[in-house]
């Protein structure tokens, strides 16, 4: 591992008001508000109520990549430039772009920055309160405030480790030398450190206190064990996420990810529409709104058999046959029939679909409304796709079958072989839980050697990241048909 020293905004926004806040005396000149912020317990609730919009900005905003990673995963196709979608879908498939002047690199750094901005925010929460500072009357939010921003550390630093290569590892015992001499880690590494967090996020949940409305911009407040669960539910996912190709997969420790699974969410976890100020999907809105995004002809042959899986650089244009049934009734729910593509020719034809994804169309009223997160048929696809893995096969086709497959879907019930049961986890990631969170579909593919050949495995640090801390060029990418190692870049695909 390559030791790194900071400089400027890196150091900046990682210690974002110090981290060396043993002595609340000291004044960070990075961040002159520091004095403001630590100056009462209201204030510090304050900093901390912002925390998972930083997160939720960082991953649902189209100044990040959950855009590029849905056209990578052919789940999304869009021959539009915007956000790297069409970079990121050509065929066959090119390298990732890591220099500082292409166009997309913003989007790369502002996922990573935020992520850290994040975290390093948690961090200073926590060594205030390490440092004396009881949040709330005689303490009583402490445990809420403390469990809060272990959940914020723990996901933070967890969807970098989802997402590219390596990272940094704080928290809250760093030291201002620490993280001048601080170090990249395998993306392996910052996911177990995540985890940790997590883990200590759910212990300090065993006490009671309610997670505020605004803090999530939930409809309701969440109780300490609502909040568990939802804690609970991120940790399966980085468990469950992380395998960068099959080999690893198999190797995920299933029992845990059962553990965090059968203790998550019992129902659908939904982020309220702000009218498009903050709060607001746009993950979901460029990949369904009429004229951008379209989804990728692949998921609709999953669907309808009898529709292509691929639309062949040819001007036909493949009308659904009239004659058959989807098997997969949502097509005719959560779908809507194009009789036209809205994208450039030239681009390739390969990019072209004759639907788009309808079913949260209710926002386009205003932007207010229920935005999916975390649905509870996510939660339940880790519970049975940990079963079978270990040798549940029952338990894990009933769980399948108990849900959206069957009572949204109208399939067949999916038999108890490990067979059936991971194409039928694989179908309905792709099309229960499109648009709701960044990188499922991507994951998925990832870890099922299903993504085109030369498509990307994770993404190297972003470059302006690399700038700041005087990394020598060119920078380090990945991807292309020349990198396809299986380790780095896809060697395997789906057609």
């Amino acid at each position: 591992m390559k030791k790194i020293i900071y400089k400027g905004f890196l150091l900046a926004f990682l210690l974002v008001s110090g981290v060396a806040c043993h002595d609340l005396e000291v004044e960070n000149l990075n961040n002159p508000d520091t004095a403001k912020v630590l100056a009462s317990d209201s204030d510090v609730k304050t900093l901390a109520s912002g925390m998972f919009l930083t997160w939720y900005g960082g991953t649902h905003y189209t100044n990040s990549i959950s855009h590029l990673l849905a056209t990578a995963a052919d789940n999304l196709t869009c021959s539009w430039g915007n956000f790297g979608m069409r970079d990121q879908s050509w065929e066959p498939r090119k390298a990732w772009d890591n220099q500082p002047a292409y166009s997309y690199a913003g989007n790369s750094n502002y996922m990573y920055r935020n992520m850290y901005e994040g975290a390093s925010t948690a961090n200073t929460i926590l060594q205030v309160m390490d440092g004396g500072l009881d949040i709330g009357n005689n303490g009583e939010d402490n445990n809420l405030v403390r469990a809060w921003s272990k959940f914020i550390q723990g996901i933070s630093l967890g969807y970098v480790g989802l997402t590219y290569d390596k990272g940094f590892i704080v928290d809250e015992n760093s030291t201002a030398e620490d993280i001048a001499a601080a170090e990249f880690f395998p993306y392996t590494d910052v996911l177990d450190f995540a985890l940790t967090k997590l883990d200590e996020a759910i212990a300090l949940s065993g006490n009671s206190f309610v997670i505020p409305a605004e803090w999530m911009n939930t409809a309701e407040p969440l109780s300490n064990d609502d909040f568990k669960k939802l804690i609970n539910s991120f940790a399966a996912r980085l468990v469950v996420y992380a395998p960068r190709n099959a080999a690893q997969d198999a190797a995920v420790d299933w029992a845990k990810a059962k553990t965090y699974a059968d203790n998550g969410v019992t129902e659908d976890f939904i982020i309220q529409g702000d009218g498009y100020t903050n709060w607001i999907n746009e993950f979901w809105v460029y990949s369904s709104y009429p004229g951008w995004g379209q989804t990728d002809m692949r998921v609709i042959n999953m669907m309808d058999n009898d529709q292509p899986a691929h639309w062949d650089d040819d001007p036909s244009f493949p009308f659904p046959p009239e004659s058959t049934t989807p098997e997969d009734k949502r097509l005719t729910t959560d779908f809507e029939y194009k009789s036209s593509v809205p994208f450039r020719v030239e681009r390739g034809y390969y990019h072209f679909s004759n639907y788009r994804f309808s079913r949260y169309d209710y926002l386009l009223a205003g932007w207010f409304g229920d935005m999916p997160e975390l649905l509870k048929a996510e939660n339940d696809l880790i519970r049975a796709e940990a079963r079978a893995h270990l040798a549940d096969l029952p338990g894990a086709a009933l769980i399948i079958n108990s849900g959206s497959r069957v009572t949204r879907g109208e399939m067949t019930p999916v038999a108890p072989t490990m067979t059936a049961i991971v194409d039928a986890i694989h179908h309905e990631r792709h099309v229960e839980l499109m648009s709701t969170s960044i990188g499922i579909q991507f994951y998925e593919m990832r870890k099922r050697d299903l993504l085109q050949s030369g498509t990307f495995l994770h993404l190297p640090v972003a470059p302006q990241i690399l700038e700041t801390l005087g990394v020598a060029r060119p920078f380090y990418t990945y991807g292309g048909p020349d990198a396809a190692d299986g380790v780095n870049a896809s060697n395997g695909g789906w057609r």
